[in-house]
């Protein structure tokens, strides 16, 4: 794999336009090759062209595999996680709230990808100053990471230097 950035976008898009040719748009293996164009973007802080991609690929998902479609949600997930690195913050925090509510309806509470969710969803409220909040969601995500994978595991640990970060600037913010 190449690490300059035009090349593998240019890669990329060779890969999409073979996989459209050959399955056309609503195949599953189009939808991956559009997640990895957006990816390719993202990479190259193009959001623009990204933010596109990551839609396209989540839209065509929920048509062809439904809403809650394991698929479908990932593509979601990478939607929510661009706009937030663009600077979306306030799309972001309502895409994580709704990626978190559907990961606990179709994986239930303590699936990693559900924690991951909340763990965005903390993230970025946390981004936007909301700290008790971001604290709460952490500290909740913290124990559940701690049950479910271990309290060595590094997203546990992760999600207490979340905790403490949140709590810290919880306590800093006099507002």
């Amino acid at each position: 794999m190449t690490s300059n950035p035009n090349q593998r976008i240019a890669r990329r898009t060779a890969e999409l336009d073979a996989q459209l040719a050959a399955d056309g748009s609503d195949h599953s293996d189009t939808l991956r090759a559009e997640h990895r164009l957006a990816h390719a973007y993202r990479a190259a802080r193009q959001f623009d062209q990204a933010l596109h991609w990551f839609d396209r690929a989540a839209e065509g998902s929920a048509r062809v595999h439904g809403p809650d479609h394991l698929e479908t949600l990932r593509y979601r997930s990478s939607l929510a996680n661009c706009h937030y690195a663009a600077g979306h913050t306030d799309v972001a925090i309502e895409m994580f709230g709704d990626l978190f509510d559907a990961r606990r309806a179709a994986l239930g509470d303590d699936h990693p990808d559900t924690l991951r969710s909340r763990g965005s969803l903390a993230n970025a409220l946390h981004a936007v100053g909301r700290y008790n909040e971001a604290a709460g969601l952490h500290l909740r995500n913290a124990g559940d990471r701690a049950e479910t994978l271990g309290r060595q595991h590094p997203s546990t640990e992760a999600s207490l230097r979340n905790l403490a970060r949140a709590v810290s600037d919880a306590g800093a913010d006099t507002t």
